[in-house]
């Protein structure tokens, strides 16, 4: 944990994250959980759910906060700001110049998938000029680092794993052994592929009906997703679990076999950390920092996105391979370590002293 006299000098700014819906905010949560000290944890939120009045409300409030807190609170030295691409990018811009302004030093913390695509639509000198203002540009993988600097020209760059709690210890006793469970977990979006599974499951549910079932967790386009699992008659293959809490995810978590993402984009998805963490195998897509996370063969499968063929010759295959499906969940769990709290924390603790100097 960071120490109280370090944690002073912290100022994270970001999306709201209690209760942690959405990948940020879980790792923001697990930030002011397992790393920052019992109410040491300065944090101010610059964004909401709701309409956009009570968005723009929002967003001006937090930056007068901003103005009061860094005028006024001398002890913060640095600016920590957690930010993806679109709007989150821009409302984080504006934090970044109010640090700029008040002379503090400024982290730029680099979530979510859809980065290269905002840079790409016409964003580019914006993107850069944001950047050339941050005292150091934090991202999941040395794949997005290198992505920084060839494509967009930043060298002061630092990659930082997501931060997961160490799983609770499952109670397998009710465990159903007779079926192979499958696990996805995030929006339910054309983007995330979860619609090409459900098509996929439909052209093959002869081979699959009695031996599978697939759990669905999350929000999004959830009565489309709905109507076609009544449409193909898949109500026996799938099973919409709604959004879903820390104590329903463990048990998700316990009782399936293995994690699915078959998404278009992605940056470092903390679903599959998770998974990982409960010694699951992924199969998933060579998206974003996936592959530095998935071996394919080795702790899971990589499938090109909309390759519903591919997709479901891997869940056979691991359906068939009980054993094996066991085995590459014990090389997840190993290579997941440096993501749990105490890692995490070091290298975070490495980096604001390197930051503040």
């Amino acid at each position: 944990m960071i120490s109280a006299d370090l944690s002073k000098k912290i100022l994270n700014v970001g999306p709201e994250f209690l209760p942690p819906k959405g990948g940020i905010a879980q790792i923001l949560y697990n930030y002011s959980q397992f790393v920052f000290p019992e109410k040491g944890f300065r944090y101010l939120s610059n964004s909401c759910d709701g309409n956009i009045l009570k968005k723009i409300f929002k967003l001006i409030v937090s930056l007068i906060r901003c103005v009061i807190i860094l005028a006024f609170q001398r002890q913060v030295k640095l600016v920590h700001i957690h930010t993806a691409s679109n709007f989150s990018f821009k409302r984080s811009a504006w934090f970044v110049s109010l640090a700029k302004l008040f002379h503090k030093k400024i982290i730029l913390h680099v979530h979510g998938g859809g980065f290269k695509d905002y840079y790409a639509k016409n964003h580019a000198r914006f993107v850069r000029k944001t950047l050339g203002n941050c005292d150091m540009i934090v991202v999941l993988t040395d794949a997005w680092a290198e992505w920084f600097r060839t494509e967009v020209g930043v060298d002061n760059l630092r990659v930082l794993p997501n931060i997961i709690p160490h799983p609770d210890v499952c109670n397998n006793g009710t465990k159903d052994e007779k079926k192979f469970h499958l696990l996805f977990l995030g929006l339910i979006n054309e983007p995330k592929g979860v619609f090409d599974l459900v098509d996929a499951l439909a052209s093959n549910k002869e081979k699959l009906e009695g031996r599978l079932v697939l759990h669905l967790g999350g929000k999004g386009e959830v009565e489309r997703l709905k109507n076609e699992v009544s449409t193909h008659q898949l109500e026996e293959l799938v099973k919409y679990e709604g959004w879903v809490d820390s104590a329903a995810k463990h048990n998700l978590f316990c009782a399936c076999d293995a994690l699915i993402l078959p998404s278009y984009i992605e940056g470092l998805p903390l679903s599959i950390l998770e998974a990982m963490s409960y010694r699951k195998p992924v199969i998933s897509t060579p998206v974003g920092g996936i592959p530095s996370m998935i071996e394919d063969g080795v702790n899971g499968f990589l499938i090109e996105p909309g390759n519903g063929a591919a997709f479901i010759e891997k869940i056979i295959y691991l359906i068939e391979h009980r054993s094996e499906c066991l085995s590459m969940g014990e090389v997840s769990f190993d290579r997941v370590k440096k993501h749990f709290p105490q890692s995490v924390t070091d290298e975070l603790v490495d980096l604001y002293e390197s930051v503040i100097g």
